[in-house]
């Protein structure tokens, strides 16, 4: 009998617990914007005009950018200040470091940036996670039957 009531109770003490479940929230994008450094690691420009004739071209801006230009990073902070910094390779006439200020727009579907002077768009996030910010701008300008469409599309990565 006290076997059985040792066993008895050891059951209903394991049936008692249950194992919480370990799943970590998802940070939110100010989490990984804010966690690490982003330099850009590639940057193309594609240009279609439509009209009497079409065409469309695509250019690697990335490789025309000077190495004093492509070590430059940015740091985002949770205060929603932004800095971003000329890298080992400091360009001519250019100071270390440049404060702004940025935030998502009302959807935080796209990031914007405010210096003294303006507010840019940086663009629409089409990627964010831990490692990976892309952003695409699209301008599209027409005049006298032409359509000249250019999309941006930025990539950084970070460290």
């Amino acid at each position: 009998m006290k076997k059985l009531l040792l066993f008895g109770l050891a059951a209903a003490s394991l049936s008692a617990c249950k194992k919480e479940s370990q799943t970590t929230p998802s940070p939110s994008k100010t989490e990984l914007l804010t966690a690490k450094n982003w330099r850009l690691t590639a940057y193309t420009s594609t240009v279609t005009v439509t009209g009497n004739s079409s065409s469309t071209n695509t250019g690697n801006i990335y490789a025309l950018l000077s190495a004093c230009q492509k070590d430059n990073f940015f740091k985002f902070n949770t205060d929603k200040t932004l800095v971003e910094d000329e890298g080992s390779i400091v360009c001519i006439n250019t100071p270390q470091k440049t404060s702004y200020t940025w935030e998502f727009s009302s959807d935080q579907t796209r990031l914007l940036v405010t210096s003294p002077v303006s507010t840019d768009d940086f663009g629409t996030i089409t990627e964010l996670s831990s490692t990976t910010l892309r952003l695409r701008n699209t301008d599209i300008v027409t005049a006298n039957g032409t359509t000249t469409t250019t999309v941006d599309d930025a990539t950084y990565t970070a460290f």
